[in-house]
């Protein structure tokens, strides 16, 4: 566990926190994608990110996966989702599969903090670069830029009917996020 910021603690999630984990995606979901993807695609979508999704994936975590859960007061505010690359991208071993911060949290540092949990973790496990894929149209890249990212790839996703691009953001040096 570790003070991140006033009142914030960041910690490794447990299947205890799936509940916690399923209201900060589906909310995450409805309003950073809200104007980006139909509505009709976030409610579907949304709804996937279940209590009972989150507990079996926190149980099955990997060795080299990890979820960390951003608290403040006690309460949920963001997680992060990693570990091994589902595909190689130039080289790149890790990957952040998820990352979300309530709406009303956002601009704080949360998010940083949560990167940077990722990236630590990642150098414990022997790999020194991560990517990770956003929506083309989300704003939250010139977030992934901030905090060093640099588009490395792009591709398109079909959710239901619809077709959205995407772009890879990776980080073949960390040195800058693990350290301080």
């Amino acid at each position: 566990m570790s003070d991140v910021a006033a009142g914030l603690v960041l910690r490794a999630a447990a299947p205890r926190d799936a509940e916690a984990i399923a209201h900060v995606h589906r909310e995450s979901w409805r309003t950073t994608y809200a104007g980006i993807l139909p509505l009709a695609v976030i409610a579907q979508e949304g709804g996937s990110r279940s209590a009972a999704t989150w507990r079996h994936r926190l149980a099955l975590d990997a060795p080299e996966a990890a979820t960390w859960l951003a608290e403040r007061g006690g309460t949920a505010v963001g997680f992060a989702s990693c570990g091994a690359a589902r595909h190689r991208l130039e080289g790149l071993e890790a990957e952040i599969y998820s990352l979300y911060v309530l709406q009303p949290e956002q601009r704080r540092g949360i998010g940083r903090e949560l990167v940077r949990a990722c990236a630590r973790h990642f150098v414990r496990h022997g790999h020194f670069g991560f990517y990770l894929w956003v929506l083309k149209a989300n704003r939250a890249r010139l977030f992934y830029e901030s905090v060093g990212g640099e588009e490395i790839g792009a591709k398109t996703e079909r959710l239901g009917l619809h077709s959205f691009a995407q772009v890879a953001y990776g980080w073949h040096d960390l040195t800058g996020l693990v350290g301080g």
